[in-house]
């Protein structure tokens, strides 16, 4: 058929159209196709050097279950314990790379480094020194590994724009250890709603095992509910036939969370009673008003929910007073250099305090592991630190599960993302080397979500104002293991 010089051209036109919707059309799948590799896609990075982990029990490696889990279909990972990762969720502009390339893992923290509580910020120095052991022995399966440290006095909007900051630059594959209750508290809501992980946080809260309604939140240490629920498990093995309970807490999210830990754990132990409770403010200079008012209850026991100086003082305005309960005291004031130790400038040694115990300081005299203890010195010193100071420990302790969940996440279907940095924080299994026996950090999902659920109680004694004392044993491993599950579940019981 002979077509007209303006049918020719018009036919062309409508080819050309829809050639160009063609093409646009494959040029925006392609582009969402591209956005959507960004968000929820495998590692696009593999580790230049796959490295190797040295067989002398330093360094963790990965689990072997670890393998198993991962990125499963699309946006979708899983884990063990009913771990579910949807990642449709998260902002488009949300990268599953980020901090992550073949050479190096870029993580961030928040910490005090100045201000009143300045001292605590030292965990995030001994992190560093671990990190840079592990580096030098091969890095994360080749990648060396490392940590952005953020001032936050302890304020809690600090800590905020410091995290909130971290996750704009698209720097960081996430946070680990950010410290403090109100803190941490203060930042789920953000972290979850971006999809910026806020693993192994530095307060041990119940509310941080929440996988169900916070994924992208995971707490550390010996939470407040199974720590306080083997103190009145003690007391009542101690006082068989009941027992008066004072308690001394400090007036923040820490202090709160250890005392309705306890009530809930008192009420399940009967002839317990707690018929005194006193809380100071953060700033006040000393605990001595709370401790006169707690003696006059005459109580039989009181129980210590304090941090920093305040550990110091409590105990000693206790051990100068005629009251002579027994002295249960949380674990931020179970260290024997930071706590104990300057009793004696006040002619006093604190002896007779109990706290739960289920990991050591390399420097504790029944520490078990000699041969980590002294590594853990030695490369502390030649960082210029001081090994006696607790804080660089605890920092040790941390960065070994640090490197646990990264070991885990390297190996998984998917390879090192963010998102399976998450699946592995929520589901690890692994026993740090100086672990009181019996007790080993795992979690999984939301099926078991506290990672640290056993402790012994011990008695701080042997002191002499000249010289710090050491723990003994005060009674058998008490053994919580998934009893709580998550916080939901803890709620509910």
């Amino acid at each position: 058929m002979i077509r007209s010089s303006w049918q020719r051209r018009l036919v062309t036109v409508v080819i050309a159209a829809a050639t160009a919707v063609s093409l646009a059309s494959c040029s925006h799948e392609a582009s969402k196709q591209a956005a959507n590799d960004k968000k929820c896609g495998a590692a696009t990075s593999k580790p230049k050097d796959s490295g190797s982990t040295p067989d002398d029990g330093t360094i963790p490696t990965p689990n072997p279950d670890a393998k198993n889990w991962g990125q499963s279909d699309g946006c979708t990972y899983t884990g063990p314990g009913d771990f579910t990762l949807d990642l449709s969720k998260c902002p488009s502009t949300w990268d599953n790379n980020a901090g992550i390339t073949a050479d190096a893992i870029k993580l961030f923290t928040s910490m005090p480094h100045s201000g009143a509580l300045a001292a605590y910020g030292a965990i995030s120095d001994g992190i560093k020194t671990y990190l840079d052991y592990v580096n030098d022995h091969g890095g994360v399966q080749g990648r060396k590994v490392s940590i952005d440290v953020k001032d936050d006095q302890y304020q809690p909007d600090q800590t905020r724009k410091n995290v909130e900051e971290a996750a704009q630059s698209n720097e960081y594959a996430s946070s680990f250890a950010v410290l403090g209750s109100p803190n941490n508290l203060n930042l789920m809501d953000y972290t979850n709603k971006n999809c910026v992980g806020q693993f192994m946080v530095a307060a041990s809260d119940n509310q941080f095992g929440d996988p169900q309604k916070y994924p992208w939140t995971t707490g550390f240490g010996l939470d407040y509910y199974n720590e306080s629920g083997i103190w009145a498990t003690w007391i009542k093995e101690k006082f068989p036939q009941g027992a008066k309970i004072a308690t001394i807490s400090i007036g923040n999210a820490l202090g709160q969370s250890y005392i309705n830990g306890f009530k809930r754990a008192v009420k399940q132990n009967d002839g317990l009673s707690i018929v005194d409770e006193q809380t100071n403010d953060v700033s006040a200079p000393n605990v001595d008003n709370e401790v006169t008012s707690a003696a006059a209850s005459n109580a039989d026991v009181v129980v210590i929910a304090e941090a920093g100086t305040f550990c110091t003082q409590a105990i000693g305005a206790i051990e100068k007073s005629s009251w002579k309960p027994t002295v249960v005291v949380a674990q931020p004031c179970a260290q024997i250099q930071t706590t104990f130790a300057p009793l004696g400038k006040q002619g006093l040694t604190g002896n007779g305090t109990n706290v739960v115990r289920y990991y050591y300081a390399p420097t504790d005299p029944d520490n078990t592991n000699k041969d980590f203890a002294k590594l853990y010195t030695d490369t502390v010193t030649a960082a210029g630190l001081d090994a006696k100071n607790a804080q660089f420990a605890n920092g040790w302790f941390w960065a070994w599960y640090i490197v646990q969940a990264l070991q885990d996440a390297s190996v998984m279907k998917g390879g090192l993302t963010r998102a399976n940095i998450n699946i592995a924080s929520h589901s690890y299994k692994s026993t740090y080397p100086l672990m009181v026996k019996g007790v080993e950090g795992s979690v999984s999902g939301v099926q078991d979500a506290y990672p640290f659920e056993a402790g012994g109680m011990y008695t701080y004694s042997g002191a002499t104002p000249a010289a710090t004392g050491h723990f003994e044993q005060s009674g058998p491993l008490i053994d919580n293991g998934g009893k709580l599950g998550n916080w939901q579940k803890a709620q509910k019981s």
